[in-house]
């Protein structure tokens, strides 16, 4: 399983349930990421949860920059570091010799890292016997032109024998982000969402109960909401209740600590944190979240039964996060603030709706992605 994260981590999480789920069916499976090791991942052949995860050497991009690689040291990387970095990855794939391989976002997504993918597609294409190519995508694209669109199409063909689309259609179709999408008729498969269920109860955090959770995912972007919460807390008919704001583990300790002093240091009752383990518990017991609309964190709010306020990143022509926030205010599970309307009253606003949104008559989400995706694995391995 290949998967490059570039900015938020959330593709990274996906393909690590996937991992799970295979592993725990008793696959052996590799993950390999190509993005930014964060604190808890380990390094290289790292073994978690019962799946191997391979670093490569590590890239990522500046928001609103998707085209020039960037290493650790937040350099530009040259040729040379993409030609080693190639090679490592279609040594470790033919080593493995693996009878699946699932590839995250290419050919939709993830042109910056074509030096890499088209050498891995050619090889595996001449591998006898070949393996079982899928390509796994999340449930909103990032619209492109229609010669865009084109190329992704005859790359399916040439390299894919299907496309996993981790969405539930009742909620987002690939055609709404995808224009050719008929032309794909027969090759794709909708799993339903990805997401992990949590692993402790509401009941174990009674702190968080009635609380109003603020996280800014990945750290990356997101931290004008997090301040902006704090302004916000005042105007707000739950300024009562707890608050706990959930710092992103990729901002800088120096941000953590101005928040912190903004906050007061929980003597008027916000808490500032980094973000949690068990933040999909610390969800099920609060009475609204408020973040950004990135796919793991929609879903995370969805499960856990709490009102949603989203304030979609959509900066840089970004649109993903800001179609997903207007699907789950469609459904009657969120509120949405646009980021240019985001201030301490519309913030406040936006809260005291969502704690009132009837969400027991809301319609169901699928999200046994998981699942689904195992099973379709395996059924086509056995063909």
């Amino acid at each position: 399983m290949y998967v490059q994260h570039l900015l938020g981590r959330g593709h990274l999480a996906r393909m690590r349930t996937l991992a799970a789920a295979l592993a725990r069916a008793g696959h052996r499976v590799t993950l390999i990421s190509g993005g930014m090791p964060a604190a808890g991942d380990g390094g290289d052949a790292e073994v978690h949860a019962g799946y191997r995860v391979l670093q490569l050497p590590a890239v990522k991009v500046a928001a609103g920059n998707f085209r020039v690689l960037l290493g650790e040291n937040g350099a530009a990387v040259d040729a040379d570091f993409k030609a080693r970095r190639a090679a490592r990855l279609l040594q470790v794939v033919a080593d493995d010799a693996p009878q699946v391989l699932v590839v995250e976002s290419f050919p939709f997504g993830r042109r910056a890292m074509r030096f890499e993918l088209l050498p891995l597609m050619e090889m595996v294409a001449a591998m006898q016997p070949r393996p079982l190519t899928l390509c796994s995508v999340r449930d909103i694209l990032q619209p492109r032109d229609g010669a865009r669109d084109r190329q992704t199409v005859a790359e399916v063909a040439q390299w894919f024998d299907a496309v996993l689309v981790h969405a539930d259609p009742a909620v987002a179709k690939l055609e709404e982000t995808f224009s050719l999408t008929e032309e794909l008729r027969g090759r794709f498969f909708y799993t339903g969402y990805v997401h992990e269920s949590a692993g402790a109860a509401a009941s174990d955090i009674p702190a968080a109960r009635g609380a109003v959770v603020v996280s800014a995912g990945g750290g990356a972007v997101g931290f004008e909401l997090l301040k902006t919460a704090v302004a916000a807390r005042p105007l707000s008919a739950l300024k009562h209740r707890p608050w706990h704001l959930l710092v992103g583990r990729s901002a800088a300790a120096a941000e953590f600590d101005a928040l912190v002093e903004c906050a007061g240091d929980g003597a008027n009752g916000i808490t500032v944190q980094w973000a949690r383990a068990d933040f999909a518990a610390l969800l099920a017991a609060c009475a609204v979240s408020v973040s950004q609309a990135g796919y793991n964190t929609a879903l995370d709010t969805a499960a856990a039964g709490c009102g949603a306020v989203f304030v979609p990143y959509s900066r840089h022509g970004e649109a993903e996060q800001l179609r997903r926030a207007e699907k789950f205010a469609a459904l009657g599970r969120a509120v949405t603030v646009a980021e240019d309307d985001l201030n301490a009253a519309s913030l406040a606003s936006a809260i005291d709706r969502a704690a009132r949104l009837d969400l027991a008559s809301c319609a169901p989400i699928r999200m046994d992605g998981a699942a689904q995706t195992l099973a379709f694995i395996e059924r086509r391995a056995r063909g």
